[in-house]
């Protein structure tokens, strides 16, 4: 290979004056470099640019917004120190009377009674307080409507109601419980602790053990700890003498026959009644259709919209929203349609429970998977249209001698942030019965740690669909002590209060209930298909 000879052009020597040119830029290149270094730091103080928060910071929130929670509510809870069941309200000495009558009314306008409380002995109550549930209803045309009472805080209330449908229509008011009454039961929701005993039993291959639990536990021996450390809560049992704590399969309860209130305060519970009739001062009302009074057509039903008081009726055992427009899914093929392809995550008690059963029922090809016992999780399939449907329990505490089975985690807030979500998950979620007995702080964080796992799962995956569900009302017989449906009453204010400002569909199942003239912790079927109606029509709309 011949050889090639490269030439080299070479440069000058720089003079002294260059030198000293490139010296001075090196220079001031390295001060910019270390002052833009410096910049950085500053920018980055930690007073600048806070950390993001950790688990003391949230808990801190929570317990702040907790707390404003709980002061809002404090109006609605009477403290009057009354006994004497003479001197306390009373549903069959009081009168219901008709404010501004007149011989027909319009559908679409509002009707006003007035409520004077009186006590057993037929004088004027002086303070207000008192528990009341009103509708109006039809019932040769199965239509009916749940009233809003107003408190005056004198003995005096006003019960206003929407006349929905026309024709003769009644209306009826009920005395839940007096105010005194209520006094005793707040003593008894948030200083009575021992209402259940609870139990858990853990087990493996071979080997079972039971303990005793609780969601505090004050002992000095060793227990086994289930703790949420992000929302931390988190109750107890005692450890078992074998086997680890990660064995507890179930818990179940009992109820506890140690008595909290004094005497008189027992004594006031055991003699009241509850859900007495007021009597009316006047006949039905008659409802016409006026054509200067056409009601204004109302828009689909969306996510994060209100739901207003009332929030519909019901005509013909069919539900109407007030707020949005329905679809009644009678037919099977509406709901298929509706539900294909989609995976609908049920969480809750078993009134949430209702909802896969119903839809089983309902739909044939929608089949359990196994089995279970009847606090044990759900699961159904439809293979043909893709759609998935479980349930399952809220966890810890359960109210039942059944076993509330453990399986799959404890917290629904711990299952939504696993949750990856996406257009076609759907999520219900209906906490409250069980909780009933408990103060009302323990429920109202327990709904904030779900609200803000809701937030978390909605940040990262807009297009979920998550509902919450209110309580249904229960029967009048219940244990008044922890099951009165006042203390639903006061949890389902709570409910609106935490998930205010939220993107979820809310189910006002009381409503229905109360509407109904319902009172069944598990309501009928017809109730049960227009809750799952409201919730399609959030779904997919009024048509599809």
């Amino acid at each position: 290979m011949a050889a090639t000879d490269i030439t080299l052009n070479r440069k000058p020597p720089l003079s002294s004056s260059n030198k000293k040119m490139i010296l001075f830029l090196l220079l001031v290149g390295c001060f910019l470099y270390i002052s833009w270094l410096q910049l950085g730091k500053w920018f980055d103080r930690p007073h600048l640019l806070p950390p993001s928060p950790g688990l003391h910071d949230t808990a801190t929130l929570t317990e702040a917004k907790v707390n404003e929670i709980l002061q809002a509510l404090k109006r609605h809870i009477p403290a009057v120190n009354q006994t004497q069941l003479e001197l306390t309200s009373s549903g069959a000495h009081s009168l219901v009377t008709l404010m501004n009558p007149k011989e027909n009314y319009c559908v679409g306008e509002m009707v006003s009674v007035r409520v004077e409380m009186n006590d057993f002995r037929g004088k004027p109550k002086t303070y207000g307080g008192d528990f009341i549930l009103a509708r109006i209803h039809s019932p040769e045309l199965k239509a009916g409507a749940a009233g809003v009472p107003e408190d005056f805080n004198n003995g005096t209330y006003r019960v206003n109601f929407t006349l929905f449908w026309p024709g003769s229509v009644k209306v009826s008011v009920l005395l839940m419980h007096s105010s005194e009454v209520l006094s005793t039961l707040w003593q008894a929701k948030e200083y009575c602790n021992d209402k259940f005993i609870f139990t858990g039993t853990f087990h493996n291959k071979t080997l079972q053990e039971t303990t005793r639990c609780d969601i505090n536990l004050s002992t000095n021996e060793t227990v086994c700890e289930f703790k949420d450390e992000r929302n931390q809560e988190s109750f107890s049992c005692f450890k078992p003498k074998t086997l680890p704590c990660e064995t507890l399969h179930y818990t179940r309860s009992r109820n506890s026959k140690a008595a909290c209130l004094p005497d008189a305060e027992n004594q006031l519970l055991k003699r009241s009644k509850v859900g007495v009739t007021i009597q009316n001062e006047f006949q039905d009302i008659t409802v016409v259709t006026c054509k200067d009074r056409v009601p204004q057509a109302a828009g689909n039903c969306e996510m994060g919209m209100s739901s207003p008081t009332p929030s519909g009726f019901f005509h013909s055992d069919r539900w109407s929203s007030s707020y949005c427009r329905m679809r009644s899914f009678q037919n099977v093929s509406d709901m298929n349609q509706c539900l294909q392809g989609k995976q609908v995550y049920l969480r809750g008690d078993s009134t949430m429970r209702q909802w896969i059963e119903y839809s089983t029922y309902k739909l044939n090809d929608l089949k359990y998977t196994s089995k279970t016992e009847p606090h044990a999780p759900k699961l159904t399939i439809d293979k043909k249209r893709n759609i998935t449907m479980s349930w399952k329990m809220h966890g810890f505490p359960c109210i039942s001698y059944s076993p509330c089975f453990m399986d799959g985690g404890i917290y629904i807030a711990q299952e939504l942030d696993r949750l990856a979500g996406g257009e076609n998950t759907v999520i219900a979620i209906s906490v409250g019965q069980h909780l009933r007995p408990f103060p009302l702080k323990f429920y109202v964080t327990r709904l904030m740690n779900i609200k803000q796992a809701v937030t978390r799962l909605l940040q990262r995956s807009p297009l979920t669909r998550v509902f919450v569900k209110s309580e249904n009302t229960r029967e009048l017989n219940s244990e008044i002590i922890w099951a009165s449906d006042w203390h639903g009453h006061l949890q389902n204010l709570a409910l609106r209060e935490v998930f205010r400002g939220v993107k979820v569909g809310f189910i006002d199942a009381w409503e229905f209930n109360v509407a109904a003239n319902s009172f069944d912790l598990h309501p009928n079927r017809n109730i049960v298909h227009n809750q799952i109606a409201l919730f399609l029509s959030y779904l997919c709309g009024p048509s599809f």
